[in-house]
């Protein structure tokens, strides 16, 4: 199953709402928090290695799951 996908499934399944949807707006607390805490249940769930997060460009950040870390060839 594509990650997102599982995310997607796992937050419908357990409704949690944030993570049953593609974006979240969250006005009540730090949007960094909840982002941080978002991707930390992808990685557990995808069984990535760690996360990314892009620098902000106006209050757009992304943050992305590491599945693999290697050297290029």
């Amino acid at each position: 199953m594509i990650d997102a996908k599982l995310v997607r499934s796992f937050g419908e399944t357990n409704n949690i709402d944030e993570l049953a949807q593609s974006y979240v707006l969250d006005e009540d607390n730090d949007p960094e928090v909840l982002g941080w805490e978002l991707t930390a249940v992808a990685v557990r769930l995808c069984n990535a290695l760690g996360a990314y997060r892009s620098p902000d460009g106006g209050g757009n950040a992304r943050y992305y799951i590491v599945k693999t870390i290697g050297w290029p060839s």
